[in-house]
């Protein structure tokens, strides 16, 4: 079994599985588990990346409001968070439905595989 086997049924959304070997469902069920891990922790890493730009823009934010000599350059670090913070809100929904989309195909799997287990 290779990942382009684990690929091919990813891409099928795990639709025509229920003809697969109890071992071969134990090694879907194991290689995806493994994905979701990978996947959670990179959504780990853009929630922080997300949540730093966000707090750096509320702590600025005073300091550019406040009309001082260095106004003009904080507006614009201002303006450059606002630009990343906007977009990155709707790339960390996005990922997080993505997240949640190939978790509940490890049920799937897992219900795949009980029943294979059933049938003999």
């Amino acid at each position: 079994m290779t990942i382009e086997f684990y690929e091919r049924h990813l891409k099928d959304k795990f639709r025509n599985i229920d003809g697969l070997t109890k071992d071969e469902l134990s090694w879907l069920l194991s290689v995806h588990d493994k994905k979701i891990e990978y996947f959670k922790e990179e959504r780990k890493m853009h929630f922080g990346a997300f949540a730093l730009v966000t707090i750096l823009f509320f702590i600025i934010l005073p300091q550019a409001l406040s009309g001082g000599e260095y106004s003009f350059p904080l507006m614009l670090l201002e303006g450059l968070l606002l630009i990343l913070i906007i977009p990155y809100v709707f790339y960390y929904a996005w990922y997080e439905n993505r997240l949640r989309k190939i978790e509940s195909f490890y049920f799937v799997i897992l219900e795949a595989l009980n029943k294979n287990s059933e049938r003999k």
